[in-house]
């Protein structure tokens, strides 16, 4: 059972307009969202958004953006690239986003991602407590958003839970498709309360993206690009 999956770290506020020779990062803020179910009354039938700006619009990464992935190895099962791989293509073929797995890297900073790449890795509850109890794993990213309203991702991390078995376990569920629900967190949906569909926070079998997963899909696509 993939349990309840969360997002980890903060989501990043900021002033972004204030002064153009001040350094970003000295204005950002940060603040925690539910991490369970996303913002509550979000998105629509059979999915919900992580957040969304001051107008309704979900924040996600730009339209172009080149989504880069590091790999920390450490404590992971033998053979986990293939399922990462699928992982990956099944995401940006459903998404129109483009990830890229760049490299691996020593990294385990999983919470501090501002305007980073997003860090994959695996862990237990004593390093991420988020970890703790049924949580197989822990997607999200953080944010910048600005006084227009606006915002989008700026990094992001998907922490995999070592005391599950590799990704053979999760009650059935392989690690290909928890990867594909952690991303799908760090492109920006959230929870959702129809248990069909992928982003459910407990898997009871599904491992395709449902008709809610791809219609949220489409809701980043659009406010991304538009």
């Amino acid at each position: 059972m993939l349990g309840t999956l969360v997002v980890v770290g903060a989501v990043i506020v900021g002033a972004v307009a204030a002064s153009p020779q001040m350094d970003l990062a000295d204005l950002w803020e940060a603040t925690v969202v539910d991490p369970h179910d996303g913002e509550a009354g979000s998105g629509g039938e059979g999915y919900s958004f992580m957040i969304t700006s001051s107008s309704g619009s979900p924040v996600t990464w730009g339209c172009d953006a080149r989504i880069e992935i590091e790999v920390n190895p450490e404590g992971a099962p033998r053979g986990y690239a293939e399922p990462l791989t699928s992982a990956v293509a099944r995401v940006n073929e459903a998404s129109g986003f483009t990830f890229e797995v760049t490299g691996e890297t020593t990294d385990r900073d999983f919470d501090d991602r501002h305007r980073r790449t997003v860090l994959l890795g695996w862990a237990d509850e004593e390093e991420v407590p988020g970890l703790e109890g049924t949580v197989a794993g822990l997607g999200g990213s953080t944010y910048l958003t600005g006084p227009g309203g606006g915002g989008r991702a700026v990094g992001g991390s998907v922490v995999v839970d070592t005391d599950d078995g590799g990704w053979l376990g999760f009650g059935g569920i392989d690690l290909e498709v928890l990867l594909v629900h952690e991303l799908l967190h760090v492109l920006g949906l959230g929870h959702t309360e129809d248990t069909t569909q992928l982003m459910a926070a407990e898997n009871s079998g599904q491992s395709e993206l449902g008709e809610g997963d791809l219609a949220g899909l489409a809701a980043l696509r659009e406010a991304a690009c538009s």
